[in-house]
């Protein structure tokens, strides 16, 4: 029968034959619990705040007459909460292993695999959906009637340009965002895969 992660957290992450020292091995376990723990809590925290910021965007751009930009913007939010909790609930089926380090070793392997697709689909999406959010921003202003007047070229740059720099913007405000939210989470988890992988060679 496949372990509990229960079961996994008492079995420990030493071999048999290392478990001479009973206190260091629920030691590490403990703060291993702890960490993947508080991990879960945060990012479940984390992924369900989207809701009312869907809310708050719609009503934001609503109060100032750009209800289509703000249709837009909050279903944009929305697939982006749903997308998340499926990639949540991809952390939550990890295959269960022998012992807890090998458990933490394939939660930091997901989590980095999350992390990359973040960065990609902020990287080549945000572009797309940023200079659509943009049109109906823009789409009956008399700036927008000017630059449409302009020539091919001209408009093709500025478009180009722009994309860029959301395409760089993305990622940036990703990795700094993750950083501030999980940073000191993901310190811990990595700190103490490295201290069991050493206890384990021993």
């Amino acid at each position: 029968m496949e372990k509990s992660i229960e079961q996994m957290w008492n079995n420990g992450f030493l071999k048999n034959e290392k478990l001479l020292a009973p206190k260091i091995n629920d030691l590490y376990n403990q703060k291993s619990q702890l960490v993947i723990d508080k991990l879960k809590r945060t990012y479940t925290i984390d992924n369900k705040s989207m809701i009312p910021l869907a809310a708050l965007v719609f009503g934001i751009s609503a109060f100032f007459g750009y209800y289509l930009l703000g249709i837009y913007l909050m279903l944009i939010t929305l697939v982006l909460f749903f997308l998340n909790r499926k990639k949540l609930k991809e952390l939550e089926n990890i295959s269960i292993g022998n012992s807890s380090y090998e458990y933490l070793v394939e939660y930091q392997k997901m989590l980095k695999n999350m992390m990359s697709f973040y960065t990609k689909l902020l990287a080549y999406g945000l572009p797309i959906v940023g200079m659509i959010g943009y049109y109906l921003y823009f789409k009956n202003t008399p700036l927008f009637a000017k630059f449409v007047q302009q020539e091919i070229w001209f408009i093709a740059l500025v478009i180009v340009v722009i994309a860029v720099i959301l395409g760089l913007l993305g990622p940036a405000i990703y990795k700094v965002t993750t950083e501030a939210v999980y940073g000191r989470l993901l310190k811990k988890m990595n700190e103490l895969i490295e201290d069991m992988k050493e206890l384990r060679q021993e």
